[in-house]
């Protein structure tokens, strides 16, 4: 016979075992972003049933990271790490590599990438230094079609990750590409419309985005936004934004503004800002639209439209 002690011991270890068992079965899936707009399109999948993480502050590029070890604390503990690849996060490549967790998309299965064209632009000095600009495309999140297969990557790790909710995450990739599909529209109607005489990027990052709506640039200040423009590559732009070819030159906030601003003095052109990695933006509280829309906004900025 069991004393009233050890009753009552087995009795708070059932309760005890009875409060851990649910929270067990209902943690969520972890889930980690390298970079904020790859979030906010995990953010549209995920739902309320996953946590999704990013990497990189807001302030830091994707070309040269140093990972902290909290970042890899972070990688160790999430049950997806969705990187682009080598091409863009090559600090990561060792460590993703060959990561069981690690979800690379520049080679997830119909991913439409564009290869970069050695000096199609005319205006490089080809100062690479380990950023190489001769194959893949990595800015596919800047893509709307590459990123209706980086939402489908989110979608199928979530479903086998957490297949009770399977129906949801579904869904809401349904819902990802109506809206995307709805704003995509929208933005080639507006974008076509306008006078575009031209513009120039601060770095090489938009091809997808101007594959996209049929946008042609100028030219670029750098291959590499981690390495200073080259003085060749600054006079010919300079000559070619005096002789009025360019509208605007799009600066970006993760880098000083001021050679920019130099460029376009005493001249019509404009300054505007492109912020490839949503720097503005929420995850609480935006979509990947969201992202989409804030570019076309700005080019629309730089072609005359109010």
């Amino acid at each position: 016979m069991m004393d009233d002690t050890m009753i009552s011991s087995t009795k708070k270890f059932f309760i005890a075992l009875m409060l851990f068992l649910p929270a067990v079965a209902s943690a969520q899936p972890n889930l980690v972003t390298t970079i904020k707009p790859l979030g906010l399109i995990a953010n549209d999948i995920a739902g309320n049933h996953a946590n999704v993480e990013v990497l990189l502050p807001d302030s830091a590029s994707p070309h040269d990271y140093a990972l902290r070890p909290s970042d890899l604390k972070k990688i160790s503990a999430a049950d997806a790490v969705f990187w682009v690849g080598p091409e863009l996060e090559l600090f990561l490549e060792k460590l993703l590599g060959d990561a069981d967790n690690a979800v690379r998309l520049t080679t997830y299965p119909g991913m439409p990438v564009r290869y970069f064209e050695e000096g199609a632009h005319g205006h490089d000095d080809h100062d690479h230094h380990g950023h190489s600009h001769d194959g893949i495309d990595g800015h596919i999140w800047l893509g709307p079609d590459q990123s209706i297969v980086i939402a489908q990557a989110v979608k199928d790790k979530l479903v086998k990750l957490d297949p009770s909710h399977a129906k949801d995450y579904e869904s809401n990739y349904a819902r990802f590409k109506v809206d995307l599909e709805k704003a995509k529209s929208s933005l080639t109607t507006r974008l076509s419309a306008i006078d575009n005489k031209g513009y120039f990027l601060f770095h090489d990052a938009y091809g997808y985005f101007e594959d996209a709506f049929k946008l042609n640039s100028l030219g670029h200040l750098t291959i590499n936004p981690e390495r200073k423009p080259g003085a060749k590559t600054l006079v010919a732009i300079r000559g070619a934004i005096k002789k009025g070819q360019a509208q605007c030159v799009f600066s970006e906030p993760q880098f000083n503004p001021a050679m920019v601003s130099t460029l376009v003095k005493g001249t019509d052109a404009k300054v505007l800002v492109l912020d490839p990695m949503a720097a503005d933006l929420k995850m609480e509280t935006n979509q990947y639209v969201d992202f989409l829309n804030q570019l076309g906004s700005q080019y629309l900025a730089c072609f005359g439209e109010v």
